[in-house]
Order: C-alpha cells, then structure tokens, then sequence
C-alpha cells in the first residue's frame, strides 16, 4: 500500500511537472507601493494574487502588499485590465492588503476578485489556471464591491443599500431602461449595467448645461 501511494504521488508530480503552462505576458506597467513606475511585461496571477514583471531576462514577482496599482493589456479578451492594492477584507475578517480589478469607473466605481474555488491540487504548476480564458470570462466567477464615497458596498447587497440611493437620484430613467430592456434585477450582470447607466447619467447631468428660459419679445 506504502509503495502504491508513493506510486501514485510520484505520477501526479511528473504529470504537474510535465503540463506546467508558459505564463502568458502582456505590456503593462506597475507601480509600487513606494511610487516607483515599472514599465514592461506583465503576468498576473488570479489565484495567488502574485504578478510578475519582466524587462529582458529580469523576472521578479510581486505582492498586493509591494504593489499600489497595475495595469496591462489583455490581447485574450481585448481589454485594458486595471488593478489597485487595496485594504478591505474581501474573502475574510483580516484586513490585509489584495488585488481587485476595476471593472467599472465613475461615481460609483466597481472592483471584483476571483471567488475561491474547490479544485484538485495541480502539483509543480504554481501558474495553473491564471490565465484560464474561461474562468476570467465568467462574471459569476467574481465577488463584486461598489466604492460609493467613502463607503464600500457588496453588489449582493445591491437591492438593500445601492439600488435605493440610485433611484433617489433618477428613479424614472433608471426604472425605464429596466423595462426597456426587460432586466432582471437580481443578476450580477443587470446590477453592472444599472450601475454603468447611473454612472452615465450622474456625469450627464453635472457635465449638461442648465437650460435658461427664454427672454424673447
């Protein structure tokens, strides 16, 4: 029994060993928590929360505690991912510094970080599934915190605290573009697009000039 168990992990290990992916780089830039800027080639680790920087042969990783913000092109999703190091406690009670990519700016500015998943340990593949096209693609895959102000806001807690406030502010043209597009409020992908649309119109009305009656004859 002793032998087959070293067997079997001897296997898994060659297996790791054998199947460990290239990491994927992309141009970017970083920069770190002392303000230097770093200009290169990026690699971000979604399950480690690690990213890397290359220029040239130099290869060196770096944590959210090390790093202020980053920044790099995904040519898989065609889209320029934003990051910032931030101290909240997304996944427990600790308050430490972690990665959270901004998926929407404005007013009410919108972060994500890939939810914790169960899988098998992949053995020797440290980089296994950071760049899995499918899991980044699937927006259920993330949890979502809103920055209103000073305050930070879970998205699951949307029709409890945001969805009020918004509706406060412009109920009609929020509740029309729900029912023009025949939304479901209580999906992830519905909240996004609402807090886009607020977003929208928030900078509308500060950006549109008010109109000024007429004084004619």
């Amino acid at each position: 029994m002793k032998n087959l168990f070293l067997s079997v992990i001897t296997g898994l290990m060659l297996t790791g060993a054998g199947g460990i992916a290239a990491p994927v780089w992309s141009t970017g830039e970083l920069q770190l928590a002392n303000g230097t800027l770093l200009k290169g080639e990026l690699n971000y680790n979604w399950k480690a929360e690690i990213v890397r920087y290359r220029q040239g042969d130099v290869v060196k990783a770096y944590s959210a505690l090390q790093v202020s913000n980053f920044r790099y092109f995904d040519t898989n999703q065609n889209t320029l991912r934003k990051f910032v190091s931030v101290l909240y406690p997304f996944k427990s009670k600790q308050v430490r510094p972690q990665f959270a990519e901004e998926c929407t700016a404005g007013p009410l500015t919108v972060y994500r970080q890939l939810r914790p998943t169960r899988e098998m340990l992949k053995i020797g593949n440290s980089i296994a599934t950071e760049a899995d096209p499918e899991l980044v693609k699937n927006i259920d895959n993330f949890e979502y915190f809103v920055v209103d102000g000073q305050d930070i806001v879970r998205l699951r807690d949307f029709s409890r605290t945001l969805w009020p406030r918004m509706c406060d502010e412009f109920g009609q043209a929020l509740q029309q573009y729900v029912i023009k597009r025949d939304l479901n409020v209580n999906t992830t992908l519905t909240r996004l697009l609402l807090i886009n649309h607020y977003n929208y119109l928030k900078i509308q009305a500060v950006t549109e000039p008010e109109e000024v009656p007429s004084l004619g004859r």
